[in-house]
């Protein structure tokens, strides 16, 4: 009897530490995690707090996972990388890969910046031929990372990215955390987005150009003779300066409208390929 329970410890510790150096993949994919782990997912009840922007080829951020009540949540594991685009990558590798109208479907393949300091936390750089074998491309060996050995960390836990030196736009941080290995409680985080400053300079100086342009051009009609016996009709009617400005504003508004609009059609598109994936393993 005693041989039999030595056993089933023996049995209990082995699924525990079933991948205790690392996961096994280089993306995040729900369906693959739940096999894994011979569980749904499931909350642990963890949100990211990231900084607003980013600078490219600036230093380091933090990248922090805290439990939304406050509390300390232990965890033994992680996989953790960073994409562009503004859309979960665990929406993307739920797609197969060829789905129409799903350009990023099995996954997005690029993956930016590099994680700092993982050896004081025992993580690690993920293993490159696991990465390649997913047609995964990483900027640096460090920008897709796991455990090295089971963690003990609890939250809030903060990671340090660098980012990239070229400017990727806005990026999105995903992660996956496990309380164990088998039958343990795991959860993806629900996802942020970091903006680029480079990219946001750039969205800022465009819009005070055009607005500068659209000032110059209606300046420019104003001193026709037409203008000036129209605008000596009409004197209480609103500048022509600040009109362009605020007809420049409405341009920019709607730009930023439509690629929102965009971006909730790509996400829609995933999620119903995703449903219809599900389905047909049925």
């Amino acid at each position: 009897m005693q041989l039999i329970h030595s056993i089933s410890l023996l049995t209990l510790a082995v699924a525990t530490l079933a991948f205790p150096n690392g996961a096994p993949r280089c993306k995040i994919t729900e369906s693959i995690i739940a096999a894994g782990h011979k569980l749904q997912q499931g909350s642990l009840g963890l949100v990211m707090t990231l900084p607003a922007t980013y600078t490219p080829g600036g230093p380091a951020i933090p990248i922090t996972v805290a439990a939304a009540n406050g509390s300390a949540v232990s965890f033994a594991g992680v996989l953790a990388y960073i994409t562009p685009g503004n859309i979960m990558d665990s929406s993307f590798t739920a797609v197969p890969i060829g789905t129409v109208n799903v350009p990023n479907a099995g996954g997005i393949k690029q993956h930016v910046g590099k994680f700092n300091n993982l050896g004081a936390q025992n993580l690690r750089a993920q293993t490159a031929a696991v990465c390649t074998a997913q047609n995964v491309t990483n900027d640096n060996a460090a920008s897709t990372i796991t455990h090295s050995q089971p963690l003990t960390a609890k939250t809030p836990f903060t990671i340090m990215w660098t980012p990239p030196k070229t400017n990727a736009g806005q990026v999105t941080v995903n992660m996956v955390i496990s309380s164990g290995s088998s039958r343990t409680p795991w959860q993806i985080v629900p996802s942020g987005q970091i903006q680029s400053t480079a990219g946001a300079a750039a969205a800022a100086a465009g819009a005070a150009n055009g607005a500068a342009a659209a000032s110059t051009s209606a300046t420019a009609a104003a001193a026709t003779p037409a203008a000036k016996k129209a605008a000596g009709k009409q004197t209480a009617k609103k500048n022509p300066a600040k009109a362009a400005a605020g007809a420049a504003a409405k341009v920019a508004n709607a730009a930023k409208a439509a690629a929102a609009k965009a971006a909730n059609a790509a996400k829609a598109a995933a999620a119903k390929a995703a449903q219809k994936a599900k389905k047909g393993k049925k």
